[in-house]
């Protein structure tokens, strides 16, 4: 297995506008502001590998970062000491001792630091998180997954998140896990299935259940069908036949277990190929080629509708990777 790119960045100083440009530039979909006292302290580290960056922060005097809209990543903070209160939508929410603060991307927000504080913090694109939902429910996630902005890091999993991050971030700053990019590979998606289980959503009641009922043996023949032929035009008559039932039980076997209908499963499976393959392609990878393989025809279609997943164009996936 090959070593993953790790990005680093740190930044320390005493001016509040170039926190704010330098922020900025990590978040060019959501401009930064700060106000507060003109010279502050600030010593920050940032370590991306992969969809997730871990961020140690320590500011010294009170001061606000303001975030003016809609950015493509989520960002968790989980204090380790000091005080910060994070405003989203007109509410106000803590973070200090024990209590974490999930910071939606798609709302506008506002962080005030209040005296010394220093945290951790968790920078996780909204796309990731929808795709590791989707996953792990098997089932196509629509519109917002309403994160709630309080996170309990007392207990269960929200303690298990807080004390595994600071093991993550040592070992990227330390340059230890970048030599056994197996045991980098683990931690990092521990550290994202501990939040999606730690911070309640829309799905966390799905996810909460004991056992899933088991799938319909036609339920699980049309998944499987579907998988070894997802680059063909498939038909729901075709899908139906291979697993020897009519279209209304294949239907309904989709609706009542999967929440969804057969075709639009298998579009569900047709982006999560794509998407993977566009985060991990080259730059001269073409996108044209990318969705005729894996059987989407219609260009312009194909666009719209990965718009609507992922919130970006395939050819902005594909220049990020």
């Amino acid at each position: 297995m090959s070593p993953s790119k790790i990005d680093h960045f740190s930044l320390k100083g005493t001016c509040s506008e170039e926190l704010a440009e330098a922020l900025s530039r990590l978040s060019p979909q959501s401009p930064v502001h700060i106000e507060g006292a003109k010279t502050i302290a600030y010593d920050i580290h940032a370590i991306a590998n992969g969809p997730i960056a871990v961020i140690a922060a320590h500011y010294e005097g009170d001061l606000t970062v303001q975030h003016r809209g809609p950015a493509e990543a989520n960002i968790v903070m989980l204090p380790l000491y000091g005080q910060s209160v994070v405003t989203v939508d007109g509410r106000q929410i803590p973070s200090e001792g024990r209590r974490g603060v999930f910071v939606n991307s798609m709302s506008a927000s506002t962080i005030q630091f209040i005296g010394p504080t220093k945290h951790l913090g968790l920078r996780i694109a909204h796309d990731e998180l929808t795709r590791r939902l989707g996953r792990r429910l098997n089932t196509p996630i629509r519109g917002s997954l309403n994160f709630s902005p309080e996170i309990d890091l007392s207990v269960g999993f929200g303690s298990l998140l807080v004390q595994l991050v600071p093991v993550l971030y040592a070992g990227l700053r330390d340059g230890i896990l970048q030599q056994s990019p197996i045991a980098l590979s683990h931690l990092t998606e521990t550290t994202m299935e501990l939040l999606i289980e730690a911070a309640q959503h829309r799905y966390s009641p799905e996810l909460c259940r004991a056992a899933e009922p088991p799938l319909p043996k036609a339920v699980k023949r049309a998944v499987d069908y579907m998988r070894a032929n997802i680059a063909r035009p498939l038909s729901l008559e075709e899908i139906a036949t291979a697993c020897g039932v009519s279209r209304r039980t294949l239907q309904n076997g989709f609706r009542n277990f999967r929440n969804t209908t057969p075709l639009a499963f298998l579009q569900h499976l047709r982006l999560e190929s794509v998407h993977q393959e566009l985060m991990t392609g080259e730059p001269s990878l073409s996108v044209t080629q990318v969705a005729l393989k894996w059987g989407f025809v219609n260009k312009g279609r194909f666009s719209a509708d990965y718009r609507k997943r992922y919130g970006v164009l395939p050819s902005e996936t594909l220049r990020i990777s």
